[in-house]
């Protein structure tokens, strides 16, 4: 019989809106660390809580925004590849969608995509503003159309 986790320890990690790790208020300078606790460790509950979990500890982690930001991208082939802060890729599928949502800082409905068990990164600005300026508000990559700006006509 497996015992139940104990309570979060009350330990100050933050994920800021540029997808900086922090611990006790200093960066987390190791991005090897950093990707093991992003791959292996970061989890989201279902009222949208962030935990930095492994098999006997349970960590609450604030999250400014979204704990991963896309810095770059490929279309190749068909595919829609973004590529997070961490860089881990992610093919934009029905199973990986876009979605506009409002970016807190921005007064503007920007690309978030869904990477894996309720984890989102949001697309970084650089992208996001190369991907408008060449393809406009819609991408189509491999006979799908990919929201990327909101139509102002859009209520």
């Amino acid at each position: 019989m497996t015992q139940p986790l104990p309570e979060p320890d009350p330990q100050n990690f933050r994920i800021d809106r540029e997808g900086k790790w922090f611990h006790e208020g200093h960066l987390i300078a190791r991005e090897a660390l950093v990707k093991l606790f992003a791959d292996k460790g970061l989890k989201r509950d279902g009222q949208g809580r962030y935990w930095l979990q492994s098999p006997y500890e349970k960590y609450a982690v604030e999250v400014e925004d979204v704990p991963f930001v896309v810095t770059d991208y490929e279309i190749s082939e068909g595919q829609f590849i973004l590529t997070t802060n961490l860089g881990e890729e992610v093919k934009v599928t029905p199973d990986n969608p876009l979605e506009l949502r409002t970016y807190p800082a921005a007064k503007e409905k920007i690309p978030y995509i869904h990477i894996r068990e309720g984890l989102y990164a949001r697309m970084g600005r650089a992208v996001y503003y190369e991907l408008v300026m060449k393809y406009g508000k819609t991408l189509a990559v491999g006979g799908t159309d990919y929201q990327l700006a909101e139509d102002k006509h859009e209520s």
